[in-house]
């Protein structure tokens, strides 16, 4: 049995940061769209005895427990309590690593489909359960288009997607914050902003108002630290974008736009610049 998707990754229209829970973990409050910049999954059951064998054309990419996709294939036969099936994974990687745009968690979901589709064990409750253990952006990205998320990321609530005729341009550089860091520096005393606005813009389908809406919290404490990051926000917003933020902790910056031939110039000029650039439309 063979399955292959397509695993978008996502960016956040807005994405702010909460108090520390007892967990250990942050409340959020953020909207994900899912884009069409995407990674290749490919799933094949053989029978066996439950061995996991990941491939992937990234040289850094893990091929063991380090791998969350592995983490996926492992979970979903110890939670559906299947042992006659070698899983074998092979990913083909396009969306950056380290990216604040959930490229291991788009694949861990990818994997979780697939095995769900060939298999059938799980009811969709345990599915998201499923998903939640995995990783906080999982649940989204087995839901993918748009949705608010709550909690630490499991809370999903559908909204209308980011509408057809944006353009979008993402643009990576350098490294990342790790996530750790990241959420320690946003620990810091700070005004929180509320979500209300943009989902409002969401529900009225307004792409200009989405686009001058965009709000990262995270931007306040990593714009400073990533001066590539700033400057593609810079050239961005320069260049005719309608709206351009960070995705998640960074360093990813994406541009909206609505005039191809402004997308197209600033993917040019960033892609000259070194940057790891793309130019997609979002996943409705």
């Amino acid at each position: 049995m063979e399955q292959t998707y397509f695993c978008p990754a996502k960016i956040n229209l807005f994405l702010e940061v909460g108090d520390l829970r007892p967990d250990g973990y942050h409340d959020i409050d953020s909207v994900m769209q899912a884009i069409a910049l995407c990674d290749t999954v490919t799933v094949r059951l053989i029978p066996g005895k439950g061995r996991i064998t990941l491939t992937c054309d990234h040289p850094n990419l893990p091929r063991d427990g380090g791998n969350i996709a592995y983490r996926a294939a492992e979970s979903y036969l110890a939670e559906a309590g299947i042992d006659g099936y070698d899983v074998f994974v092979e990913i083909q990687k396009k969306i950056p690593l380290a990216a604040g745009l959930a490229g291991g968690s788009t694949d861990a979901a990818g994997v979780v489909r697939a095995m769900q589709e060939m298999l059938g064990a799980l009811s969709e409750d345990a599915l998201y359960a499923l998903a939640r253990r995995l990783g906080a952006d999982v649940p989204f990205c087995l839901r993918l288009g748009c949705c608010r998320t709550e909690g630490i990321g499991e809370v999903l609530t559908p909204y209308p997607a980011l509408t057809r005729d944006a353009i979008v341009v993402v643009a990576k550089k350098g490294e990342g914050v790790s996530t750790k860091e990241a959420y320690r520096l946003m620990d810091l005393p700070r005004e929180r902003l509320s979500s209300a606005s943009m989902l409002r813009a969401l529900e009225r389908r307004d792409g200009g108002e989405i686009a001058a809406l965009l709000y990262n919290g995270f931007e306040s404490v990593i714009l400073p630290l990533r001066p590539y990051a700033a400057h593609a926000k810079q050239v961005m917003i320069g260049e005719g974008a309608a709206g351009a933020l960070m995705s998640g902790s960074g360093p990813s910056v994406f541009g909206i736009f609505f005039n191809w031939d402004d997308a197209e110039r600033v993917y040019n000029r960033l892609l000259g610049e070194g940057y790891e650039t793309f130019l997609v439309h979002p996943v409705v």
